[in-house]
């Protein structure tokens, strides 16, 4: 009996078990509809690299690409956590929140781009979501 790769089993009985970590066109993530293919090299390496954080992020895991940021100054909140990514910033916000009666934890991804990189007037892309404790027990496992 022959033994299979997961990957190239997936690839011969369908065709494909999961998309490139980097389609021609973004679908989800940070961005929709970008046409990666017609950007130039660093700009696909930054993009790509900023999205996978940021839905890793948003899963509840760990950035894969930006690494802790150990010269940011602490928060007072005791959970968010900065990290240095390729012309990146990542901030994973963790912060006790409120709403009238109900009380929860504000929790998500926000990208924050160099100047150079996004010198618009938008340089920041987030997803912070207030979570009740038990789905946010739940998200980050």
């Amino acid at each position: 009996m022959f033994k299979v790769s997961a990957v190239l089993a997936c690839s011969l009985l369908l065709g494909a078990c999961a998309q490139p970590a980097l389609a021609p066109v973004a679908s989800s993530g940070p961005f929709v509809g970008v046409d990666l293919s017609q950007l130039p090299e660093r700009d696909r390496a930054i993009i790509r690299e900023a999205s996978e954080d940021f839905q890793a992020v948003v899963r509840g895991d760990k950035p894969v690409h930006a690494k802790f940021d150990e010269q940011a100054a602490l928060p007072s909140d005791g959970g968010t956590t900065f990290y240095k990514g390729n012309g990146y910033d990542l901030t994973i916000l963790v912060s006790m929140s409120g709403f009238g009666q109900f009380r929860g934890t504000a929790y998500g991804p926000i990208l924050t781009f160099d100047s150079k990189f996004a010198p618009g007037n938008t340089n920041e892309i987030s997803d912070v979501r207030v979570y009740s404790n038990e789905k946010l027990r739940e998200l980050l496992r």
